[in-house]
C-alpha cells in the first residue's frame, strides 16, 4: 500500500484513494458493531464456570494433541534452513484462510512457524506454548502461569494469523514493553516476510499512518486506543460504509487521508486481566487545556471547608462517592450568595463542593497519586506505576492540584470519549493472555465473548506457601516483616517485600532501616533505576522494597548459589482490592521450575480492611476468613463500577446518536 505521509495530487490523488476503500469500511463497522452487553451478566459468569468443568477438560484435549501434531512438523522442518522455511510458508498461507483453528494445515503452518523461530532465535516452543498459540489463534484467552513464554506464545499466534491474511495487533500494558517484544521478534517476521510496525508515545500521530500498514503491530493499549478515537473524530458524523466509501471516491478530500488506522482487525492482548478489566475503571478522553483559573479550585477549596461531614455531607468510601445532605445543599446556598458570581448557579457550586471534598476525603496523596516536579502525577493503582498523561476530571485535577500548592493546571476539555471495554469489543477479533484470568472469567465472557481457558505449566511449580499471619496493628506486622526479612537474608537468599501503596512502602522501609537492614526501595515516587533495582533483586542476601510495580512483566533471575540456597522469598504485606493481582506479586517468586518461597502478613487496620472490612474482620476476632470476604467485597464493587461504567457509554451514545454518537 502506497505511503500516506506524501500524497499525490490531481489524478494520482484520486486513484491513490482507492485502495483506501477497505480501510475506511473497517474503521465504519467497527463503529457500527458494538457487541450488546449481556445484561444477565452475574448469570452468564455463574453458567460458564459450571459449564467450563466439562468444556475445559475436552478443549485441552484437543489442543493438546493439535500441538502434538504441530511439534512432529516442527521437528521434520528443523534442519531446514530460512529461506526453504519461508517458501513452505508461502505456499501454505492461501489454504490458512479457508481452515480451521485446530486442522491439519493450521498445525502443519505452526509446527513450520516454530521452526523458523528456533532458526532465528534459537527457542524451541514448549508444547504449552504450542497449544497457548493455537488457543488465541482461535479466539480464545489463555490463562498461562508466569514466567511460561506468553510473549513467544504470542508471536506464535500473530505469524499463525498474518499467514492466513489477518492484520494482527499485539497489545501490551506499556511502551516498555512493546518496545522489547517488537525489537526481540522482528527478526522473526522479517524471516518469513512479514512486515512489522511499532507505535509508541514518541512517535507522533501524524506520523503512524505507515506504520499501520505493517501486517504485525505492537502497541500499548493506550496508544491504539488514542489513535482510533482520533481517526472517530476524524470521521466526525460520517459513520456508514457507504457513505465514507462514496466520499474516499468522489475526493470528499483530506479527511480519508487524515485517517492513520485501517481498522480494527485481530487483536492479542498482553497482560489481558490488566488491559481489559483493571484499565477499565478509567474512559478514554481526548481533550483541550483550557486557560489555568488558580481561584476557582482555591474558592471550591474554602467553600466545601464550610461544611462538616455527617451533618452536610457523607463520605462513600467503598463507592468513592460523597453526597450532599439538604442541610448542606441549604449551607453552601447561603455561602453562594455572600461568594456572588458563578457562586450563585446552584448546579455548578454544589458539584465544585463535592469535587473539593472527594479530594478530601477520597485522594490521598502517596496512594492515589504523588507530587513530583512540582505537579501531580496519578498513580494506577494496580501496577503501581505513574499513570502518565491521565488527569482527573471535571476540575478534579485542579483542586488536588491546588490542595498540594502545586501549579493549578488549565481544566480540560472533552473532544473525545470512549470505554476500553467499547474500544476492544469493536475489534473483529479477540483474543488474550494473562497469569490471572480465572478470578474474572466470567467478566471475559459476558463483556468481551471471550472464552477462558487454563494451560498447564511447562515445568512443575516449585513454589512453597507459608503460613499466613495477622497482627492488631500495621506497626507490628512491619517489625515481624524486618525480623523475617533478616533472617531470611543470612541464609543467602533474595528477599522481596510485597506492598500496595507508596505510603505502607516508605513505613516498612522506616521499619527495615530501624532494624539496621539494607534495602533497596522501589515505588513510583523512584523509578528511575527501576531496570537495575530488578538485576539486583536475585542477588544473594538482597533485600528488596517494592510496590505493584514488581508485578507484571518483572522477571528477577537467580544464579546456581541462590536456586541451592532455597530461591527468592516473597513476603506480600497488603492485600490488593483484587486477588489476581496477589497472585501476580506471588508469581514472582518460583518461576520457571525455581524454587521459592512465599508468605503473607496482613494486619487489621490494613486500608483495605479499613474501606472494605466488617467490625469482625477489624476486630481480634477477625481471621483469614474475613479479611478474604473485605477482598471479595472490594472485587464484587469494582466490577459493577466497571460494568456501570460501560453501560453508561454505551446509553450516552445512543441518546447523543444524532450528534455523531460519543466520540
Amino acid at each position: 500500500m502506497s505511503d500516506l505521509s506524501a500524497p499525490p495530487t490531481g489524478l494520482g490523488a484520486h486513484a491513490a484513494r482507492l485502495p483506501r476503500l477497505r480501510e475506511l469500511r473497517q474503521m465504519a463497522r467497527a463503529g457500527e458493531d458494538d457487541r450488546p452487553t449481556d445484561w444477565r451478566y452475574h448469570l452468564t459468569a455463574v453458567s460458564d464456570r459450571a459449564v467450563g468443568v466439562l468444556r475445559d477438560p475436552l478443549l485441552r484435549l484437543r489442543l493438546r494433541q493439535a500441538a502434538a501434531r504441530a511439534r512432529r512438523h516442527a521437528r521434520r522442518h528443523m534442519e531446514g534452513d530460512v529461506a526453504d522455511l519461508s517458501a513452505a510458508l508461502a505456499e501454505l498461507a492461501p489454504k490458512l484462510r479457508q481452515g480451521r483453528a485446530f486442522d491439519a494445515r493450521t498445525c502443519r503452518a505452526l509446527g513450520i512457524i516454530a521452526a523458523v523461530m528456533q532458526a532465528t532465535h534459537g527457542l524451541k516452543p514448549f508444547p504449552s506454548q504450542l497449544m497457548g498459540a493455537l488457543a488465541l489463534y482461535s479466539g480464545r484467552l489463555v490463562e498461562m502461569e508466569t514466567g511460561s513464554g506468553k510473549t513467544l506464545t504470542a508471536a506464535l499466534a500473530a505469524a499463525l494469523a498474518a499467514l492466513a491474511g489477518e492484520d494482527v495487533h499485539v497489545v501490551t500494558a506499556n511502551d516498555y514493553l512493546a518496545a522489547r517484544d517488537h525489537a526481540q521478534f522482528e527478526p522473526f517476521f522479517n524471516a518469513m516476510g512479514l512486515s512489522t510496525g511499532l507505535i509508541m508515545h514518541s512517535v507522533p500521530p501524524p506520523d503512524r499512518g505507515p506504520l499501520y500498514r505493517a501486517r504485525v503491530i505492537y502497541a500499548s493499549n493506550k496508544e491504539i486506543a488514542f489513535d482510533y478515537l482520533r481517526n472517530r473524530i476524524v470521521l466526525g458524523g460520517a459513520r456508514a460504509a457507504v457513505r465514507l466509501s462514496l466520499e474516499a471516491v468522489n475526493g470528499a478530500g483530506a479527511r480519508a487521508l487524515g485517517l492513520t488506522m485501517n481498522g480494527l482487525p485481530f487483536a492479542i492482548v498482553d497482560e489481558a486481566d490488566s488491559v481489559l478489566i483493571d484499565e477499565c475503571r478509567t474512559p478514554l478522553i481526548i481533550s483541550e487545556t483550557g486557560a489555568p483559573d488558580p481561584d476557582w479550585p482555591r474558592d471550591a477549596i474554602a467553600l466545601a471547608g464550610t461544611l462538616a461531614e455527617g451533618r452536610d455531607y457523607t463520605v462513600d468510601r467503598e463507592r468513592r462517592h460523597v453526597t450532599l445532605t439538604p442541610r448542606g445543599e441549604t449551607r453552601l446556598a447561603e455561602a453562594g450568595e455572600t461568594m456572588g458570581g458563578i457562586w450563585r448557579n446552584a448546579v455548578r457550586r454544589d458539584h465544585a463542593a463535592v469535587q473539593a471534598l472527594s479530594a478530601e476525603h477520597l485522594f490521598v496523596r502517596d496512594e492515589h497519586y504523588i507530587v513530583r516536579d512540582g505537579k501531580v502525577a496519578l498513580i494506577d493503582e494496580f501496577s503501581g506505576r505513574v499513570a502518565e498523561d491521565r488527569a482527573l476530571g471535571d476540575g478534579l485535577q485542579q483542586i488536588v492540584e491546588a490542595r498540594e500548592s502545586v501549579a493549578v493546571t488549565g481544566r480540560r476539555i472533552t473532544r473525545g470519549r470512549m470505554t476500553y471495554q467499547r474500544f476492544f469489543r469493536r475489534y473483529r477479533r479477540l483474543a488474550g493472555m494473562t497469569g490471572t484470568a480465572r478470578e474474572v472469567a466470567g467478566e471475559f465472557r459476558a463483556v468481551y465473548g471471550l472464552q477462558v481457558i487454563a494451560l498447564p505449566p511447562h515445568r512443575r511449580s516449585r513454589r512453597k506457601y507459608g503460613r499466613v499471619r495477622i497482627f492488631a496493628t500495621e506497626d507490628r506486622k512491619w517489625c515481624a516483616v524486618a525480623a523475617r526479612a533478616a533472617r531470611i537474608a543470612t541464609q543467602g537468599r533474595p528477599v522481596l517485600l510485597a506492598t500496595r501503596t507508596i505510603r505502607a512502602s516508605m513505613a516498612l522501609s522506616d521499619a527495615l532501616t530501624d532494624a539496621g537492614l539494607e534495602h533497596t526501595l522501589l515505588n513510583a515516587a523512584q523509578d528511575g533505576d527501576e531496570a537495575a533495582i530488578i538485576a539486583e533483586a536475585g542477588r544473594p542476601g538482597r533485600i528488596t522494597l517494592a510496590t505493584n510495580m514488581a508485578g507484571r512483566g518483572v522477571d528477577i533471575q537467580l544464579d546456581d548459589a541462590v536456586r541451592q540456597a532455597g530461591g527468592l522469598h516473597l513476603i506480600l504485606t497488603e492485600l490488593n482490592e483484587a486477588a489476581r493481582i496477589d497472585r501476580q506479586v506471588i508469581g514472582r517468586c518460583a518461576r520457571q521450575g525455581d524454587p521459592g518461597t512465599c508468605e503473607v502478613y496482613l494486619s487489621r487496620d490494613d486500608g483495605i480492611v479499613e474501606k472494605f472490612g466488617s467490625r469482625r474482620a477489624r476486630s481480634f476476632l477477625g481471621g483469614w476468613v474475613h479479611l478474604r470476604k473485605a477482598q471479595r467485597r472490594a472485587e464484587r464493587l469494582l466490577a459493577q463500577a466497571r460494568l456501570d461504567l460501560l453501560r453508561h457509554d454505551l446509553s450516552r451514545d445512543e441518546h447523543l446518536g444524532f450528534l455523531g454518537g460519543s466520540e
